[in-house]
């Protein structure tokens, strides 16, 4: 881009600055003369004098925006423009380098990455020795300049950033490459220099490559890989029944024997034990990488085409439930970051659940039982159930030990403070709840409820769905929150305050519509969801997802294998939901440790981060090289800057003749 003159002879406008300041200079000046004068007369000078110094600045100023004025008009003649120039006498050079897992994949003591790192340092030698510019961009999942036209003057930067890149032996990801991002990144090169020739240093092999990119390949023929493709462990007739899948990347037409080794800590453990360790391994071929599927379980099976079973002795080798399987190859590959899968949650965390009812009734208990399904991904749930009246004798209120604690028609003196309580229509207001009970009210036709604000405990519930014909009047402090109503008065109350976390129904499920709704479970569902949710949804994750951790106390930490924190998050004092985001950039396994709002105790759990499994394939092959999108432009874009000094020029004019009118006052 350059600034230049479309009619330069315009110029010639300037010629007129000469004759102004000719004019200037022969322009008669007056001259001071004293004479008589009376006592007015003395006055007036005196005043004028003191005008004269502010006089001078004026006609200064006047003259200087006259000069400019000229200067404008001259410009507006040779009509001065912004050229833009496409063409460019130096050679542009762009070199891409793929960023992806793949390219961890080593041979003669050198990963693929290192491999292109050092062939982009050669290619700036000759481009540099052509006075050629050279840019660099890393292609991982969201590629970036790493440096941008760098000529001979500057090598040295390049070097260093090269040399850095060189050095660190992670600097590769363990993500996909977006190589069609960085191809984007190219056009802003390319709209400068349509001419600019893109390199492409990668191991994928492309059916169809567009004439301005040349790929590079910078694979090693010997190179092979042997991996884990995914695991996982099923329930199936009270046993686990374990999955994985393998497969095989290199030369076609070979066939590698693969020994896939098993190992389940803390197998058939139960409440009085923590279980045994036991091993098993099978062999299996793998081709041109087609993939295995090996299932090992109870009683074996069928070979099939690509699926093959092992079978497990009861007693032996089976598992009635595990705290981690640990699935690994023994082969010596040139791919080592896949030939081991870690699997978790075999044993769920205990979640104690109490029932107490003066009549119990199968409202409550079939969706306890529905809910403990529901959960049984996150937690093991273990329902107890208290009549409180057995067989006339009143039964003493179970007031700890217990992670959730359901009271209904009869509430404790004193409540809980180690788990979550809920009241379904309280006879009393327990000591410290925050609330009483003033009244009841009674209706002789059903009356609709009303949702009172936003909440998580109301997703998917329609209060005005929902009808009453009796429920008790409470009067209730600030800490709790108003979820839903009947003529203004609280139907549905919720407390969520370190360890005080209530929620209050001050009405019976036989007084109600509720139960003959989906809004019902969908109620417990959500309490229970709200105060006690699955901290994470699943075991295993590919590098790059984002993964929604909710913590069930106030604090998490994140630590790596090394037990290492990364990263300690903490509950606000006024959130009402805590969910956090987290991205792992690196495999392996990470820990998630959270603490008990009413204990301080610690939960730690256990999730394992997998390269993406395209990945694993270090021969992938593509049809189509995206194409870079050239803008068709002529070789030189000239933009007018006409406007820009017209502008100038009226604003000059109008200020020269404010000075003006100053002056003749």
């Amino acid at each position: 881009m350059s600034l230049g003159l479309l009619i330069p002879l315009g110029l010639l406008g300037l010629l007129t600055i000469p004759v102004l300041i000719l004019i200037y200079i022969i322009k008669p000046n007056y001259q001071v003369k004293h004479v008589s004068s009376t006592y007015v007369w003395q006055l007036s000078l005196k005043y004028r004098k003191k005008r004269i110094p502010v006089n001078k600045l004026r006609n200064i100023l006047i003259f200087i925006c006259q000069l400019l004025i000229l200067t404008a008009m001259a410009l507006i003649l040779s009509r001065p423009a912004l050229v833009y120039n496409r063409n460019t006498d130096r050679s542009d050079v762009i070199a891409i380098i793929d960023s992806s897992a793949s390219m961890y994949t080593q041979s003669n003591g050198e990963t693929r990455f290192h491999r292109a790192v050092g062939d982009v340092a050669e290619l700036s030698d000759s481009t540099f020795s052509a006075d050629g510019a050279m840019s660099v961009i890393l292609a991982d999942e969201t590629p970036e300049f790493l440096a941008t036209r760098i000529d001979r003057r500057n090598r040295s930067a390049l070097m260093d950033i090269l040399q850095e890149y060189s050095d660190d032996a992670s600097a590769c990801s363990y993500g996909t490459a977006n190589i069609d991002g960085a191809i984007d990144l190219c056009e802003e090169i390319l709209a400068e220099n349509p001419a600019a020739k893109i390199y492409l240093y990668t191991d994928t092999t492309y059916g169809y490559v567009p004439d301005s990119v040349e790929v590079v390949p910078v694979m090693g023929n010997e190179e092979w890989n042997a991996s884990i493709l995914g695991a996982e462990a099923e329930l199936e007739d009270g046993y686990y029944m374990l999955t994985v899948q393998v497969a095989c990347y290199g030369q076609e037409g070979i066939s590698w024997p693969l020994e896939v080794n098993v190992q389940v800590k803390g197998a058939n453990a139960n409440l009085s034990s923590e279980g045994n360790t036991i091993s098993f391994k099978h062999t299996v071929d793998c081709k041109d990488g087609k993939t295995q599927t090996l299932i090992f379980r109870n009683g074996g099976g069928e070979d099939t085409d690509g699926i093959f079973y092992s079978e497990l002795q009861k007693g032996i080798s089976s598992f009635t439930s595990y705290q981690e399987i640990s699935i690994t190859l023994s082969e010596q590959d040139s791919f080592a970051d896949d030939n081991s899968y870690q699997i978790y949650g075999g044993r769920k965390p205990l979640v104690n659940v109490l029932y107490t009812s003066t009549k119990p009734n199968p409202f409550f208990t079939s969706a306890l039982d529905i809910l403990r399904n529901d959960f049984s991904e996150w937690w093991d749930f273990r329902i107890t159930e208290i009549e409180r009246e057995l067989r006339g004798v009143p039964q003493p209120f179970v007031t700890e030990g217990y992670d959730f604690y359901i009271y209904e028609h009869a509430a404790p003196d004193l409540l809980p403070t180690d788990g979550v309580v809920f009241l379904a229509d309280p006879d009393i207001a327990p000591t410290g709840a925050g609330f009483n009970i003033v009244g009841r009210q009674q209706y002789q036709t059903s009356m609709y409820l009303a949702a009172e604000e936003e909440h998580p405990i109301l997703k998917n519930i329609s209060a005005a769905l929902i009808s009453v014909t009796r429920y008790n009047m409470l009067n209730y402090d600030s800490a709790y929150k108003v979820l839903m109503s009947c003529d203004t008065n609280p139907l549905l109350l919720v407390r969520n305050e370190g360890r005080n976390k209530i929620v209050v129904m001050p009405f019976s499920v036989h007084y109600s519509n509720i139960v003959q709704m989906p809004e019902w479970y969908t109620l417990l569902f959500n309490i229970t969801n709200f105060f006690i949710p699955g901290t994470v949804n699943g075991n295993s994750f590919e590098v790059g997802a984002q993964i929604s951790v909710n913590p069930r106390g106030s604090v998490l930490e994140v630590r790596d294998a090394n037990n290492t924190v990364l990263g300690t998050y903490e509950r606000p004092e006024d959130a009402v939901s805590f969910t956090i985001p987290l991205t792992f950039t690196t495999p392996g396994v990470y820990t998630l440790r959270q603490n008990s709002y009413f204990n301080g105790s610690t939960t730690d759990l256990k999730i394992f981060v997998k390269i993406p499994a395209a990945e694993s394939n270090i021969w992938a092959t593509e049809d189509v090289l995206s194409e870079p999108v050239i803008e068709e432009k002529p070789d030189n874009t000239v933009q007018e800057l006409l406007l820009w000094v017209a502008v100038a020029l009226v604003s000059l004019l109008f200020i020269e003749w404010l000075l003006q009118s100053r002056d003749n006052k």
